[in-house]
């Protein structure tokens, strides 16, 4: 294959900001329709890019259309329908985060493009900034030892602004709040570097209630998903995490910071200095206490929609093209989990 036709399902801002400029810039990716459910969102999102046909109908495009793969950008409840459609129509998929709006529907998607044997693609970016990926390489190099403790946060600010009652703070849309946009990243993190959660006990909160509904200065509506979740639980290869997701950290806009402790080194990661990683490594550091900067190189330099459509022209096997539905999978485990676990006010087994 010399070229992959790509299909667009939901032309919000993540796929106009990433999505489609990445795919663009790849140079061996055709873009054929855009499909949003909201003919004008699509109409603009085909002419902004040069897209040749949209429309509101994601199915009579598929039909009509032929593509090799899709993307989907849509908000978190539509996730399954145009998953299950694309699949059904044999093509290769890649679906925002979180995976499914919730877990049954995670493991009906997992299920069938394991069964169509498609690859599969879920956007978690912070895999490709550099410094995660230079992490992630130290630790698969044994430099970081056994690792015993993953400890982070994720933090925003912008619930604490007078911004509407947007779709992601309306559980029958978004399904949760932080958990699924903020937190499901410091999951999809800890799976690449330490791998699975097994247990936790998680806590969740919602500070900032109600919310002005769209077009209205006066008229309020009711915020009925989490602003916050913390989290403690065990790996399943024994190490401890520490996790927490916010939308309502005054003064951050989008900051993230992981440290990753093992028996023989520990790393920083912070999104804020994504070429570089805080490093304790080796015998010689470890006795003194000290901390020093390594720098990412340039083949930790990934661009993410790339890695999906290189998947699909070399015919890679679906399992090494990640973070695939499994990874998706995953985390919609431990965010499952979460909220059992904070419903219930107890520790609950993942999965």
């Amino acid at each position: 294959m010399d070229r992959v036709r790509i299909g667009v399902i939901g032309c919000g801002g993540i796929v106009k900001a990433v999505h489609l400029p990445q795919l663009q810039s790849h140079g061996q990716a055709d873009v054929l329709w855009c499909a949003d459910v909201d003919a004008g969102a699509a109409r603009d999102a085909a002419g902004r890019f040069g897209v040749p046909h949209s429309g509101t109908d994601f199915r009579a495009l598929l039909r009509e259309h032929p593509v090799d793969a899709v993307t989907i950008g849509t908000p978190h409840n539509a996730h399954h329908d145009a998953v299950m459609a694309a699949l059904e129509a044999g093509v290769h998929v890649c679906c925002e985060k979180p995976l499914a709006y919730n877990l049954s529907q995670a493991q009906e998607m997992a299920g069938e493009a394991r069964r169509r044997g498609v690859i599969t693609f879920v956007p978690f970016s912070y895999w490709f900034v550099p410094a995660a990926r230079l992490l992630n390489d130290l630790i698969d190099a044994g430099e970081l030892g056994e690792i015993l403790h993953v400890t982070g946060y994720y933090a925003q600010g912008n619930a604490l602004g007078r911004g509407p009652l947007a779709w992601r703070y309306q559980k029958a849309i978004a399904g949760s709040g932080a958990l699924g946009d903020l937190a499901s990243h410091l999951f999809s993190l800890t799976s690449l570097w330490a791998g699975p959660i097994a247990r936790l006990t998680a806590q969740m909160k919602t500070f900032v209630h109600q919310r002005r509904l769209p077009g209205s200065e006066t008229e309020m509506g009711t915020v009925d998903v989490d602003d916050d979740v913390q989290l403690i639980g065990e790996l399943a290869g024994g190490g401890l995490v520490n996790l927490s997701a916010s939308r309502t950290y005054t003064g951050r806009g989008n900051y993230q910071r992981v440290e990753v402790s093992g028996r023989e080194g520990g790393a920083v990661y912070d999104n804020s200095k994504p070429d570089e990683l805080s490093v304790c490594l080796g015998r010689a550091w470890r006795s003194r206490q000290a901390w020093g900067t390594l720098p990412a190189g340039r083949q930790h330099r990934l661009t993410q929609m790339h890695v999906f459509v290189n998947g699909i022209l070399t015919g890679k096997a679906p399992a090494e093209v990640r973070p695939n539905f499994e990874v998706g999978l995953e985390v919609q485990k431990v965010m499952d989990a979460a909220e059992r676990s904070a419903a219930a006010g107890a520790w609950v087994d993942v999965g």
